[in-house]
């Protein structure tokens, strides 16, 4: 079995991606897309793809409709905008009470210092714990600070790491730094980390696993196999990679023992799905 924990499907015919004007991504990526490049969907979590804020239930109720198509779509990490505070409460209340929503996940890659650890943020944070769902915290490998300050300080919310943090895979500068934040979070028992991403950190059209080998190293070693998910992160994958060329990669770098929670039980537990 393997679940997916990374996924993303967006349409910019009916919902507007500003992140995607002018990019090679600027185009609609359905389930059908997938299913057509593996045959099949893998089980999988569809990750919310910043759309328009706006647009967020929106965006959930168009994967919804595609999963009641597309079974295999287990659930869904939507977006809140988790910085507002207790504004943001009435839409947390509304996604914990639909059981396809999964999680929330506000990126905040390219927000600016400090971001994360305002008191509305960390209000919002906290709010998502006390309603039974989970935080995806995608930041850059510089931000990993920062997110070791917010979960120190949210011990009561599940928070999954996303891409490993963006770790400096192109060039290797500030690895160090990197791992001393990533072993941060990973002392914090209700962090989790994603085997996400790493391809499109690289440089694309010259990676190989040997690249990635140290940061899947430091992922498994300081977080353990029983906190580590697998996710494809498709298709923004495609810019340095196909599916079954990155899975493959994570698949053989794993112990044989390991394969089982990290490709399936862990994303199982870690957002309340059912084998």
């Amino acid at each position: 079995m393997v679940v997916d924990a990374h996924v993303h499907f967006w349409n910019p015919e009916t919902l507007h991606y500003a992140w995607l004007d002018g990019t090679p991504l600027d185009r609609p990526y359905r389930p059908a897309d997938l299913a057509a490049e593996l045959g099949e969907l893998p089980d999988l979590v569809m990750v919310q793809a910043d759309c328009a804020p706006h647009q967020a239930r929106a965006e959930v109720e168009w994967m919804r409709a595609a999963a009641n198509a597309y079974p295999r779509i287990r659930g869904m990490v939507a977006y809140a905008p988790l910085e507002t505070g207790p504004a943001a409460a009435g839409l947390i209340e509304e996604f914990a009470a639909d059981p396809f929503v999964v999680g929330v996940r506000r990126n905040i890659q390219d927000e600016p210092p400090g971001f994360a650890v305002t008191e509305h943020f960390r209000y919002g944070v906290r709010a998502l714990g006390a309603a039974g769902l989970t935080f995806d915290a995608c930041v850059r490998h510089h931000q990993l600070p920062e997110l070791v300050t917010l979960a120190r300080e949210c011990p009561g919310t599940t928070i999954v790491l996303d891409h490993l943090g963006k770790p400096p895979v192109a060039t290797g500068e500030g690895r160090d730094a990197w791992r001393d934040a990533l072993a941060g979070l990973a002392a914090l028992p209700h962090v989790h980390c994603k085997l996400s991403g790493l391809v499109t950190e690289a440089v694309h059209d010259t990676w190989a696993p040997h690249d990635l080998r140290p940061y899947l190293d430091a992922a498994l070693e300081l977080f353990g196999p029983s906190r580590c998910l697998f996710g494809s992160d498709w298709p923004v994958l495609t810019l340095a990679s196909d599916y079954r060329h990155w899975y493959g990669t994570v698949r053989d770098f794993l112990a044989t023992e390991d394969r089982d929670a990290v490709l399936a039980g862990n994303a199982l537990e870690v957002y309340g799905l059912s084998r």
